[in-house]
């Protein structure tokens, strides 16, 4: 009937639904304001009257460790009970009031005093914070970070700086990393259209970075000149790990690109004259998308015979439909049948678009356990002498 806490949990849900912080930014927030108490008949009184003011009791005893929360109450007559004064509301004069009955108030100041701080630094988020409240609760404690981190780069935008020579005072790198997808929210609405990449929407693979002209690390491929007189052309050089960004625009006299998975291969490839070999991309291969002269190469890829295997071969053709799969044949699969393995999440997809017929014969044979159940023949079990004889009868 009066159980206070009942109506502690009443009040606490309509709190949690922030209906009273989005009515405090509207300013449309009206108090004081009065939650309203079950009314009781005659008969309830009649048969719960010890219980009742019991409850009551309490209920008086604890509304008067709060400041500025009355009881209020009005007579009623009831033809059993008589006269009696029973409490019907329980009024807060402020929000404050409010916060303080419901063990809020702390919060409530740290909310009050985050829209104000986001208010003052930056007017122009003043129309974003009345559908705001729950993002500004969220990230309590960090305000003062977050529009520190803002005002930088209102001030310096598109700084072409790495994220760790941001040179902010109380905010290192590792705060930044953290909060992108409040920060992009923020910076979006403070920054001009030309400080702002839109084609970067996402945050993933350094959109956040992308966006707002901040370095990042570039993606690296590792690679190998098969051909010495290619390696004289970089001063010797014939092993190398170089950003992305670089490969992309190497100008070599070039026949042939070979792709492995696998680094050792990589690293043991033979020699083969006008060629490099590409190694440990994995599902990574789609950044050879950004590598125009690939294009004009022939490409071979080599990866392990299990769907993961055949399933990279096609992404890979969807950039580059000219790549041929190398040892990832049937013939292979069977002449080294004493050393398959298991592979232990195979690939989802009942069919991949872009394997050639005896390819997709090998893929299915695969999924449907043909041999075994998740059948591989990882890349680095098959014989060299099965390698040099395939790049022997390349056209």
């Amino acid at each position: 009937m009066l159980d206070v806490k009942a109506i502690r949990n009443k009040l606490t849900k309509q709190w949690q639904r922030l209906g009273w912080h989005h009515a405090w930014l509207k300013e449309t927030l009206s108090f004081p304001y009065q939650t309203k108490l079950p009314r009781l008949s005659d008969k309830q009184l009649l048969h719960d009257f010890a219980l009742y003011q019991r409850q009551l009791l309490q209920l008086r005893n604890d509304l008067a460790k709060v400041k500025e929360v009355t009881l209020i109450e009005q007579e009623f007559q009831f033809s059993t009970m008589g006269r009696q004064r029973l409490p019907v509301a329980i009024e807060f004069a402020n929000m404050e009031a409010l916060a303080r009955f419901l063990g809020q108030l702390q919060a409530w100041r740290h909310f009050v005093a985050d829209c104000t701080l986001i208010s003052d630094s930056f007017p122009e988020l003043r129309p974003w914070l009345p559908q705001a409240a729950a993002t500004i609760g969220k990230y309590v404690g960090c305000w003062p970070q977050l529009l520190a981190v803002c005002r930088y780069l209102v001030n310096q935008p598109r700084p072409g700086l790495y994220i760790r020579q941001l040179d902010i005072s109380g905010v290192d790198s590792k705060f930044i990393e953290a909060h992108k997808p409040i920060l992009k929210t923020l910076l979006d609405q403070l920054l001009p259209a030309t400080a702002i990449d839109e084609y970067f929407n996402g945050l993933r693979e350094h959109g956040f970075e992308k966006r707002y002209g901040l370095n990042y690390e570039q993606p690296t491929v590792s690679f190998r000149l098969l051909d010495p007189a290619l390696a004289a052309e970089l001063g010797g050089l014939n092993e190398l790990s170089i950003p992305l960004s670089t490969f992309s625009k190497l100008d070599l006299l070039l026949d042939r690109v070979f792709i492995t998975e696998n680094k050792v291969n990589g690293l043991a490839f033979p020699a083969v004259r006008n060629a490099l070999v590409i190694y440990g991309l994995g599902y990574g291969v789609q950044m050879l998308q950004k590598v125009p002269w690939l294009a004009s190469c022939r490409l071979h890829y080599w990866g392990d015979i299990d769907s993961h295997g055949f399933a990279m071969l096609s992404q890979l053709r969807s950039y580059f439909p000219q790549a041929q799969s190398l040892l990832m044949d049937s013939d292979t699969l069977l002449h080294c049948r004493p050393l398959w393995g298991t592979e232990t999440k195979p690939h989802a997809a009942v069919q991949l678009p872009r394997l050639n017929e005896p390819e997709q014969v090998l893929y299915q044979q695969l999924k449907q356990h043909h041999w075994q159940p998740n059948l591989r023949l990882e890349q680095e079990r098959v014989p060299f002498s099965l390698l040099q004889a395939a790049l022997a009868s390349l056209p």
